[in-house]
């Protein structure tokens, strides 16, 4: 029974516990659980989280490791998702920098996220559900996964600069892929995501690096009276900068 189990479950990445159940022949009263907890101590599946668990196939040898990429793993952790962030902008080739932690945004608060999943680190991000937009589909190992466009990586990323790396990575970002970026579509999403700290900092780095059409962005937004810091992640110690109302905090050099 355990065979033919994990022949017929063993075709999708993941599965549920409601997955089983329907595989197995099972009513609820079955003891689907007990069948599940049997396979996991004999290292036939590995649970990723409440209710969710993947297969672990002949080939992780000696690791018994789930074959799943880190992204396909993140998909599980919140509905919806999408890699954001840090990952979001490895996976654009924006940085250099490899996260130790994958990055997941999604629209509603989640109870008790997963720190660790398969022996890797994850962050789920909640952001409320006008924060959550510019998601793209992609691929990885043939299976689907979501991940921020390359212009709401950066405007997430000048958001919270925490889960970027600090404002350094923003600036890099925007220096290293400017002509690939729709400069239209980083304004919108400038206005759209609702802080007006974000709008300063991206003038400033727009205008810093020589990048765009700064007088454009600063017709399209309000920038709010107060002073916010160019990188939250810092001491707000520095020269204040009245024309982007920024606390100039840290000096971007590229």
């Amino acid at each position: 029974m355990e065979a033919r189990f994990l022949a017929k479950i063993g075709t999708r990445p993941t599965f549920t516990t409601a997955d089983a159940r329907r595989v197995l022949g099972h009513k609820k009263s079955d003891p689907t659980r007990q069948f599940l907890e049997r396979l996991q101590t004999k290292g036939w599946i590995r649970r990723i989280r409440r209710g969710r668990f993947a297969v672990i196939p002949l080939s992780s040898g000696g690791s018994q490791t789930p074959q799943l990429h880190e992204f396909i793993v993140a998909m599980e952790l919140a509905s919806p998702a999408a890699i954001a962030y840090w990952s979001a902008l490895n996976h654009h080739g924006m940085t250099e920098q490899l996260p130790r932690t994958v990055f997941v945004a999604t629209n509603h608060p989640v109870r008790r996220p997963p720190s660790q999943v398969l022996g890797m680190s994850y962050k789920v991000v909640s952001l409320r559900p006008e924060r959550f937009f510019g998601i793209i589909k992609d691929w990885i190992d043939e299976m689907p996964f979501s991940v921020t466009d390359r212009e709401k990586t950066i405007i997430d990323g000048l958001d919270l600069p925490q889960n970027v790396g600090g404002i350094e990575e923003i600036a890099k970002a925007l220096s290293t892929v400017w002509k690939q970026l729709d400069e239209a579509k980083l304004r919108k999403y400038a206005v759209r995501i609702g802080n007006s700290a974000v709008a300063k900092r991206l003038g400033f780095l727009m205008e810093t690096l020589g990048l765009g059409d700064v007088e454009k962005l600063r017709s399209a937004v309000t920038l709010a009276i107060g002073f916010s810091p160019l990188d939250p992640t810092l001491p707000h110690k520095g020269k204040f900068n009245r024309r982007w109302r920024l606390l100039i905090n840290t000096e971007i050099k590229i």
